[in-house]
């Protein structure tokens, strides 16, 4: 027997390479690793091919579309690249088309200065292929977040039902701030959740809680909906902290005020900004709108069986408030922004507990509406089409003559509905099996009551908008939704769900 080799000693210059990990053996960890990447790089040529063909159907079909941003059915478009043109331009955050700018405070400015700048550079198609390029980065994302918390194959398949959600898709094509918000939102989520779960290697989590805080700071300036987003993983980085013997109180008590103040800084000096041009000391005015002219004339349309228009002619009336169209465009009021939110914040509480059986109701029933409906329309209004709606109760008492009005669009058109249907079928569903799956397992349970806090916040949100809630007011819980339907989907088919989350055991007390 050849005599064996003594094993060097490390000396205290090389300790750093004493523990280093041994390369992998073939076969071993690197092979799922690629097939990982594999699958998300699969996820994101399916996103960016859905996007080519819905472009390429407008640039056949309606070509000028893509040439002009005023073309867009909401007006709330238009508006948020006109704002952000105004104040690189002219240096004035106002929708005005000319000289006097009237200052704006309905919109925080996060994402009409990207819409403004890559319209002013490149046109209405740069802005349109940022967006796509947007929906691109929030599939990487989601596929970060997803396994960082529950492992790789829930990942993938989270970030293949973003990549495929035709809604998103269509979305892309309008100047609206949605898939910029999720695309930050997920960049921050994708950084803080590993601190918050504690899924780190000690002393690596206080870069990413800072810059997670700032992104997500950036998330509430583009959409204000994310506002208290902060204060629940704020209060979720408390708990989860004291339950680290490692940290204790204090340190868990910094790490949450961190959560809790840093992405609040981008708003307060925005509405620093509005207390000093417009008198009004906040970011928006846009909710209290939305409590009474959206929830609350909810209340009214079921109470009084009349149109949304006629519930808030009422309100108007009742409660001496200017209309919904002069508080959406002040200019037109003759009174002050911050007099028009004073009068809608006197109102809102004898709006809302008025009807309070009604409002419960209005909001059940905007949730539901927001929940499952689709943006067929949409796309039919792209690309020059009208759109034949098959109707809710035809689909559901008289499924005849919803296929009879349905086949009035052709097959692109009805094939995009029931891709969409059936997508927000499979996700819903696979969304509340993952959930349960999830609330089972003992190591991903903090993520789960995270999520469920999360999600029951923004469906909040949703039933804010009363019985006009559509799909656009579902987008904030799309990527929850899709990252527990992945959950679900990998452990029914074999791959697991706590492989990627339960590996870190070296990173204990390491979130920050």
């Amino acid at each position: 027997m050849r005599p064996q080799k003594p094993m060097p000693t490390p000396t205290s210059g090389s300790d750093n390479h004493a523990h280093r990990a041994a390369p992998p053996a073939a076969g071993g960890s690197s092979r799922p690793a690629r097939r990982f990447f594999r699958a998300l790089l699969v996820a994101v040529l399916v996103c960016l091919a859905i996007n080519l063909a819905i472009g390429a159907a407008i640039a056949l079909q309606r070509p000028e579309y893509l040439r002009d941003y005023r073309l867009a059915a909401d007006p709330d478009g238009p508006d948020y690249v006109r704002l952000g043109r105004n104040l690189l331009l002219h240096g004035e955050y106002s929708r005005s088309r000319s000289e006097p700018f009237v200052p704006d405070a309905l919109r925080t400015p996060g994402y009409p200065a990207v819409a403004g700048a890559l319209e002013i550079v490149g046109g209405a198609a740069a802005l349109y292929a940022a967006n796509v390029l947007f929906q691109a980065g929030a599939v990487a994302l989601l596929y970060c977040f997803v396994r960082q918390m529950a492992g790789g194959w829930a990942a993938c398949w989270a970030s293949l039902f973003m990549a495929s959600d035709l809604a998103l898709a269509i979305e892309n094509f309008a100047p609206m701030s949605e898939p910029l918000f999720l695309i930050l939102m997920l960049a921050s989520l994708a950084l803080l959740f590993p601190v918050l779960l504690g899924n780190l290697p000690a002393g690596t989590g206080r870069g990413r809680l800072w810059a997670g805080s700032f992104i997500l700071g950036l998330t509430i300036l583009t959409r204000p909906a994310a506002l208290y987003l902060c204060g629940i993983l704020a209060a979720a980085c408390f708990v989860l902290g004291l339950r680290d013997r490692n940290r204790g109180f204090r340190k868990a008590l910094a790490a949450a005020a961190v959560l809790l103040v840093v992405p609040l800084l981008p708003g307060a000096l925005w509405a620093a900004r509005n207390a000093a041009v417009l008198s009004l000391p906040k970011m928006t005015y846009v909710d209290a709108n939305n409590l009474v002219y959206y929830w609350g004339a909810g209340a009214y349309q079921i109470r009084h069986g009349v149109s949304v228009d006629e519930a808030r002619q009422m309100i108007a009336r009742e409660f001496n408030l200017v209309s919904v169209v002069e508080v959406q465009n002040p200019q037109t009021s003759g009174k002050s922004q911050a007099e028009i939110d004073r009068q809608l914040r006197s109102a809102v509480w004898g709006v809302v507990s008025k009807y309070p059986g009604d409002l419960l109701l209005a909001s059940v029933l905007g949730v539901a509406k927001a929940s499952f409906s689709h943006a067929t329309g949409e796309l039919a209004q792209l690309v020059g089409r009208p759109w034949v709606a098959p109707g809710t109760g035809n689909l559901l008492f008289n499924p005849g003559e919803a296929w009879n009005r349905l086949r009035q669009n052709g097959p692109a058109l009805s094939a995009a509905f029931f891709w969409q249907v059936a997508h927000v079928l499979v996700v819903t569903l696979g969304a509340l099996l993952g959930m349960i799956l999830m609330l089972r397992s003992r190591r991903l349970r903090p993520a789960a009551v995270i999520l469920l806090v999360v999600l029951g916040y923004f469906y909040a949100t949703t039933a804010l908008f009363g019985l006009e809630a559509y799909w656009r007011c579902r987008v904030p819980e799309i990527p929850f939704l899709e990252a527990l339907a992945g959950v679900a989907i990998a452990r029914l088919s074999g791959g697991g769900t706590e492989q990627g989350a339960g590996r870190r055991e070296q990173g204990a007390g390491g979130r920050i």
